[in-house]
């Protein structure tokens, strides 16, 4: 597996996170008859904002993905999307996350997934990342551009990192009504994110709206989904997480957010 440089531990903030034992917990209980499916063995718990998981087909339709390709995710949280793709083409994923929490519970449930030697996390800034030039074959921000302070900065690092003509992958939620304000979130317009884009030196951007198809689809992860969010309302402890969740949904519903992807390539 790839090794990177540790960030320093002043690079990130700390941000309360979900405990991985209470994540292996209910999903101990939720695939006791049934395995689960490939690619989710949390059953896609890890995400907050809710959309499906089926999205990320469209963002892994661009550039090949197999085992030879090596992926950075820009902050991967829990890193579930990380494991979702690994484990889907057989590529390695190095994901970063905002805090070395994350990242230790990320890899711990990575660890007990078995996925440990294909998806590697570390905290680290995305402006900021330790990895040296041309270092991927793409780059993937998939609900996290709207979480970090400067996204030109980020995005003028992914295009330090990835290899001339590899990939940069972006879904992200974004402010689609009145303006909105949900802790930990920076809702800008599509046209914001294109222009950062350019500017950082991709091209041949696409941008589409996937608001209409963003819902999870999978009855059996909606399900678990409902699962954890009664137990993180329940404790006192994990109610914000409860909170955002039920924000970032009701959001979605209402149509003061919409889903947008956007790919475009660095040039050869």
């Amino acid at each position: 597996m790839y090794r990177s440089r540790a960030a320093p531990p002043n690079l990130c903030y700390r941000r309360a996170v979900i405990p991985a034992g209470l994540v292996l917990d209910l999903v101990r209980g939720l695939t006791a008859s049934t395995p689960p499916p490939r690619g989710l063995p949390y059953l896609g718990l890890e995400p907050a904002s809710g959309t499906g998981f089926h999205l990320l087909d469209a963002l892994s339709a661009r550039g090949i993905f197999r085992k030879y390709e090596l992926v950075l995710e820009v902050g991967t949280a829990l890193g579930g999307r990380a494991r979702w793709l690994a484990g889907r083409s057989g590529c390695e994923v190095v994901g970063t996350t905002l805090t070395a929490d994350e990242a230790a519970a990320g890899s711990e449930l990575g660890r007990r997934s078995g996925m440990h030697r294909q998806v590697q996390l570390v905290a680290a800034e995305a402006a900021a990342l330790p990895f040296r030039a041309a270092r991927f074959t793409h780059v993937w921000f998939v609900e996290s551009l709207s979480r970090v302070p400067d996204p030109g900065a980020a995005l003028a690092e992914a295009h330090r990192v990835v290899r001339p003509g590899g990939w940069l992958a972006i879904q992200d939620l974004f402010a689609a009504g009145r303006a909105l304000e949900i802790a930990g979130w920076r809702f800008a317009r599509p046209a914001v994110y294109r222009d950062a884009v350019a500017a950082a030196g991709f091209v041949d951007l696409e941008l589409r709206d996937r608001t209409a198809e963003a819902a999870e689809r999978a009855p059996r992860v909606v399900a678990a989904r409902n699962v954890l969010l009664a137990k993180l309302r329940s404790d006192p402890r994990l109610a914000r997480h409860a909170v955002e969740r039920e924000a970032l949904a009701a959001a979605l519903a209402g149509g003061s957010l919409s889903v947008v992807q956007l790919v475009a390539r660095r040039p050869a």
